[in-house]
């Protein structure tokens, strides 16, 4: 197993571990506990922040290291070369600095977690066009395939679906493309997928079918709200 795999998992149980929590505030929210669980649920939030600070810095760092290594096996003529070249190149990369709180991949954690954990962040991005999506939005059986109608790293409504090739999975245009552009090494996000290959451009292609799927599920959201509305009038 790579490196990389190992980071995804971690960062991937920081958010399940959210869920775990959320769940535990919810069902101990009918008995007197001062608030202890959700204290904790708070305190969980923070302290993954954290740690996903770690791990995405360590996993940049070695993909940094990773791409000078090959850079310099490819350019180096003699053992003796390799490591003079690769002794500047390894130290350039130690000494970079890098500000993983402005890259996409950490931002979208931070997300994930909130929304995980039912936060603020999280109801945003379901009320973001004025209308509280419910649960008819959240899944999609299609045949033997079921798809989510929220990416897998913002956990926001999909606007333009993205279909990967190689295990079917549905991020949103907009989540997907500066993450993979940003850096090399990025797997499926969605938990339990078996596609072990790293997401490349041409993995990915627009699908038109869950874009309408989507967007008709929106519609009937909203005549529903509406009609409801009517009813109490």
């Amino acid at each position: 197993m790579e490196f990389n795999y190992f980071a995804d998992s971690a960062l991937s149980t920081l958010v399940e571990n959210k869920k775990f929590f959320k769940e535990m505030s919810d069902f101990v929210s009918d008995f007197s506990d001062g608030g202890k669980i959700k204290k904790l649920l708070e305190q969980s939030v923070e302290q993954s922040v954290e740690h996903a600070v770690n791990v995405v810095h360590m996993k940049i760092k070695h993909q940094s290291l990773n791409k000078a290594m090959n850079q310099v096996k490819n350019s180096s003529a003699t053992i003796e070369e390799f490591e003079e070249v690769w002794k500047e190149r390894s130290k350039a990369v130690e000494q970079k600095r890098i500000n993983v709180k402005n890259l996409h991949e950490f931002k979208n954690f931070v997300k994930a977690v909130e929304s995980a954990a039912g936060q603020a962040g999280a109801e945003v991005n379901d009320q973001a066009n004025g209308t509280a999506y419910d649960e008819d939005l959240i899944m999609e059986d299609s045949g033997s395939e079921v798809f989510s109608f929220y990416d897998p790293w913002s956990k926001a409504l999909i606007k333009n679906p993205m279909r990967n090739k190689m295990c079917g999975h549905i991020y949103d245009r907009d989540s997907v493309m500066p993450i993979i552009m940003d850096r090399i090494g990025i797997r499926c996000p969605v938990l339990g997928c078996a596609n072990l290959c790293y997401i490349q451009p041409d993995h990915l292609v627009q699908d038109a079918n869950v874009q309408q799927k989507i967007q008709q599920s929106m519609s009937n959201a909203v005549v529903d709200v509406t009609a409801s509305e009517e009813d109490e009038e």
